[in-house]
């Protein structure tokens, strides 16, 4: 059994409900969902900062006998033209906040493809001091309007079990 972290819960929800085919997992860290979806049989691409985080994920990866093309990235910088305008199937992004790349992701999703995205609220900086800064955080409803035009297929603000406050979207570009 492997001691790598469990995919989102929200990824494995909604899995039967995603179109196969190319996936791109903005800010992948260590890869947790993007081993999952290429264990599912999706084409996934991943972009991540952290050459140690690639590492980890291409050695669980081999390890899976899945493939994951992990592409160091720094998504902070302002020249998105990698990311390709209606490529993907999916595109996830799971606790990563930067608002002038959202227009980047919403573009990259092929007609009729699915975006799950999931993030702080400003609810967990204000009651817990995490993240530290407050411009990683979504403030309320923010997430909706920032992927507006896309069909809402689910979408929930608040806690969760573990105390977490966020925001979790599951949207879909109109075919």
């Amino acid at each position: 059994m492997s001691s790598y972290p469990e995919p989102s819960q929200l990824l494995v929800e909604y899995l039967p409900l995603l179109p196969r085919g190319k996936a791109l997992d903005v800010a992948m860290g260590k890869g947790r969902n993007a081993l999952f979806l290429a264990s599912h049989g999706f084409e996934v691409i991943g972009l991540e900062r952290d050459e140690e985080a690639i590492h980890a994920c291409m050695t669980e990866a081999r390890r899976l006998g899945v493939r994951v093309d992990a592409r160091q990235a720094d998504l902070e910088d302002m020249d998105f033209c990698w990311i390709e305008k209606s490529a993907y199937d999916v595109v996830i992004c799971f606790y990563y906040l930067e608002r002038s790349l959202l227009p980047h992701i919403k573009e990259a999703l092929k007609p009729g493809g699915v975006l799950l995205y999931e993030t702080f609220l400003i609810d967990q900086h204000v009651k817990t001091g995490q993240p530290q800064h407050r411009e990683y955080c979504l403030e309320h409803n923010e997430l909706l309007r920032l992927f507006s035009g896309l069909r809402v297929l689910y979408y929930h603000e608040g806690q969760d079990a573990k105390g977490t406050y966020k925001a979790s979207l599951v949207a879909q570009r109109a075919l």
